[in-house]
């Protein structure tokens, strides 16, 4: 699998999940940080 898919895939939650204001500090975050709003949105697009 493309290490960077999963970065690709957070782009898209990060559009689908707007509302919940993840993204405008995303810039600046870590990857480790990154990595758990991931899956944090994951978690709530599989729910």
């Amino acid at each position: 699998m493309n290490e960077n898919h999963w970065i690709e895939e957070l782009a898209c939650l990060l559009a689908r999940y707007s509302y919940k204001g993840i993204d405008g500090d995303i810039g600046s975050i870590s990857l480790i940080e990154l990595w758990g709003i991931y899956c944090y949105l994951r978690r709530i697009a599989e729910a």
